[in-house]
């Protein structure tokens, strides 16, 4: 790389930063971008101009300080079987050979293979590991094809392996020069190296990561080549244990249509039904989750920190809804707008009324009623409180009609407001209250908040948000909820919000479980495109 820059008559002073996963010890397993994070902290200290990658290594989402100036060139991305004896392929391997790697990539890879080799986690740097291979504490490494004739030792390779049983790791080979965003006379200069072909191939390979929501550490292999205006993708995933292993191929015609991103994420779909990753980091808000509803969530790739930021109490001295309960045989309609609701009404109910007619916001909520008894009339298409009044209005007039509606005591007026506005006699009961979240879940904000990998937070409520925020307390761990993608149950949800900071990704187009699930896995899309977009784009 200094040899390029200096031939093109830039000075070059070369520094050796010793970085984190260097000064490991030799048992220490490699965690997220260990040998980036000492070149990156020397960069935006103004210590160095450029850092030289490996771009595997590279987290997918960096410093919003610095930016990948340059791919400039690409060796071999395939994965090396070095042996310690004459073996020259994996098939010659002796049953029960132990084979060294730090990689669950390429251990589920060969798991799949070869399921009677005995896998050993072996760490260190390559010279590390040769020389314990040659020790005898191995009988076989996997490596990266690359990084041994970079240093001169193609010779120890027994074999290349074949990107179709061992898929190499999303960027392998490549290098990438990262450099300071606003350094325009660097980008300038560095720029001129950038290979287009390489930094699209690395990039769509990366983004089958973005897309599952794994990190340099997954066991997720892609390779991608250009030709003629084409890109042609192999990516595939594997369980540790190698039982499950799933290869798809995409051939995408480059035409600039922002269309890759989504030829991309169904691919990563693809994958995460075969072998689910569930990388996808997302703070689950709600007081409770079903397990249905987790197992859902987890078949959709994703993996749920349920984090309760509020509370669900019985409404205190709660006459009116006893009154309400006594006499709901008096009623036309009850309309509910929750599971929690339902639950409140029926609580000391001794027999469902034939004559009254039900209404529930949502499907949730109309199981519910339905498992108490209750005969549902009125569910609207949409599945939004709003929604309700004109659902009803359907069936009937509303003019002069006695209606029940029973539910939080945060609850807005906008619902019994347009049953009034209808005809309808409407008594408005507290059915349920929200209180503070537990003291459990202020520790479990702040250590989420302190992790890299969330991605997303889902709020059923105003009162969910405002509750984050009390949680997390300081102005940085405030900063870190808003940064997140915001998931909301629907418009008036999404204003509080927005009104405390937090940056709306999606809205849920049915205000219940099922519709918050798909808007986070819309918005989770929406940033994968935007993620590619902006890595395709070559810095200024």
């Amino acid at each position: 790389m200094a040899a390029r820059l200096r031939a093109n008559g830039v000075p070059v002073e070369v520094k050796t930063i010793v970085s984190d996963g260097d000064l490991r010890a030799p048992e220490t397993p490699i965690g997220e971008g260990i040998f980036v994070t000492a070149l990156e902290r020397a960069l935006v200290a103004g210590e160095i101009d450029l850092a030289v990658h490996s771009a595997k290594d590279l987290p997918l989402d960096e410093d919003p300080q610095l930016v990948i100036a340059a791919y400039p060139e690409r060796a071999d991305a395939r994965d090396a079987l070095v042996t310690r004896r004459a073996e020259r392929s994996v098939e010659d391997l002796a049953i029960g050979a132990k084979v060294g790697t730090d990689s669950p990539r390429r251990a589920g890879f060969l798991r799949a293979l070869r399921a009677d080799l005995d896998v050993i986690p072996l760490h260190g740097n390559v010279d590390t590991r040769l020389r314990r291979l040659d020790a005898g504490e191995a009988d076989a490494l996997l490596l990266a094809a690359a990084g041994l004739d970079r240093l001169g030792l193609g010779a120890r390779i027994a074999t290349r392996l074949d990107p179709e049983s061992m898929p190499p790791a999303p960027a392998q080979g490549a290098l990438a020069v990262q450099a300071r965003r606003e350094d325009q006379e660097v980008l300038d200069v560095v720029g001129r190296l950038d290979d287009a072909e390489i930094r699209i191939a690395v990039v769509a390979e990366r983004a089958i990561l973005k897309a599952m929501g794994g990190g340099c550490r997954a066991p997720v292999g892609a390779v991608a080549v250009q030709v003629d205006g084409d890109l042609t993708l192999l990516a595939a995933a594997v369980s540790p244990d190698g039982r499950a292993r799933h290869v798809t191929r995409i051939r995408h015609h480059l035409d600039g249509d922002g269309s890759l991103a989504r030829s991309l994420s169904l691919a990563a779909k693809e994958l995460n039904t075969f072998v689910p990753l569930r990388g996808h980091v997302v703070i689950d808000t709600r007081p409770e989750v079903e397990e249905s509803e987790r197992e859902a969530m987890a078949s959709d790739g994703f993996r749920v920190l349920h984090i309760p930021s509020i509370a669900i109490r019985p409404a205190k001295g709660n006459g009116g809804l006893d009154r309400a309960r006594s006499r709901i045989a008096d009623y036309d309609w009850v309309v509910l707008t929750s599971k929690r609701g339902v639950a409140a009404l029926f609580d000391g109910l001794s027999a469902v009324p034939s004559s009254v007619r039900w209404a529930a916001v949502g499907a949730t909520t109309a199981k519910a009623l339905q498992e108490r008894g209750a005969h549902v009339d009125c569910v609207p298409a949409s599945a939004r409180g709003a929604a309700i009044p004109s659902a009803m209005a359907t069936l009937g007039s509303l003019n002069g009609r006695r209606i029940l509606l029973a539910r939080a005591d945060a609850a807005d007026r906008a619902l019994p407001q347009k049953l009034q506005e209808l005809g309808a006699q409407v008594d408005d009961v507290v059915a349920y209250q929200t209180d503070t979240a537990p003291e459990a879940s202020r520790r479990a904000v702040l250590k989420a908040l302190a992790a890299r990998d969330v991605e997303a937070i889902m709020f059923a409520s105003g009162s969910a948000a405002k509750g984050i925020v009390e949680l997390a307390g300081g102005e940085a761990d405030r900063a870190r909820a808003f940064a997140l993608l915001a998931i909301t149950i629907g418009p008036k949800t999404s204003g509080v919000a927005r009104e405390l900071g937090f940056k709306v990704a999606a809205e849920a187009e049915t205000q219940d479980a099922a519709g918050l699930r798909a808007a986070l896995r819309r918005a989770i899309d929406e940033e994968v495109e935007r993620w590619v977009e902006s890595q395709l784009r070559q810095p200024a």
